[in-house]
Formats: structure tokens, sequence, C-alpha cells
């Protein structure tokens, strides 16, 4: 009698329902919590990358040998014995006149030469 009732069977119904429904939301928030914890321990990995990049960046800064290379460049370090030796570039225009002979001479070629020099790149 109990079980041919139709309360029974709506109160039923609406349980199932609602016990659906809760579950599908915890599943939900399951779902987002496991990416938020993934996408912290790809932080935490990329941490201790970057960590050990630094630690072996410390490790090479406290080295005798690159003190004394830092020192040479920003400090203008000698040690003594060393002899120090300037080089300037050379500022001589001989580039640019060998230019110049070439563009007189381009000038005076017959046109099927400037052609062959255009096509084949010079």
């Amino acid at each position: 009698m109990i079980l041919k009732s139709k309360w029974l069977l709506i109160i039923i119904i609406v349980g199932v329902g609602w016990l659906s429904l809760s579950s599908i939301k915890i599943k939900l928030h399951s779902d987002i919590v496991n990416k938020e914890v993934a996408d912290i321990e790809k932080k935490i990995q990329d941490l201790e990358k970057e960590n050990g990049v630094l630690e072996k960046f410390i490790e090479y800064v406290k080295n005798p040998l690159f003190l004394e290379k830092e020192a040479r460049l920003k400090l203008n370090y000698r040690a003594s014995g060393e002899t120090v030796v300037f080089v300037y570039p050379d500022e001589a225009d001989t580039v640019a006149s060998d230019l110049v002979d070439f563009k007189k001479q381009l000038a005076q070629m017959p046109n099927y030469v400037k052609w062959g020099y255009y096509l084949l790149g010079h």
C-alpha cells in the first residue's frame, strides 16, 4: 500500500533528481579543483627550473674568472705585467673609392653588359 502511493513516488523521483544534480555539481567542482591543482603544480615546476638556473648563475658569478673578466670589461682592469693594446677601426675611404670607380666603369659600359651584371646579381 505504501509502495502504490503517488506521493511516495513523487518524493522518490524528486530525491533521485536532487541526488543526480548534486553529484553533477560535485563532479564539476572536482574538475575545476583538479585543473587548478595541475596549474599550480606546473607553476611549481617552472619556478623550480628557474631557481636551478639562478643557482647556476650565482655559482658562475662567484667564480674568480668571471669576476676578473667583468673587471677587465667594465673597469678597464689590467693585471701587473700585462700590456694593453688599443685597436681603432680604419676610417680610410678605400672601399668608397672602389665603388666610385665601378660606377664610372658602369657608366661607360654598353647596355647589354649592364643587363648581364643585373641578371647575375652584381
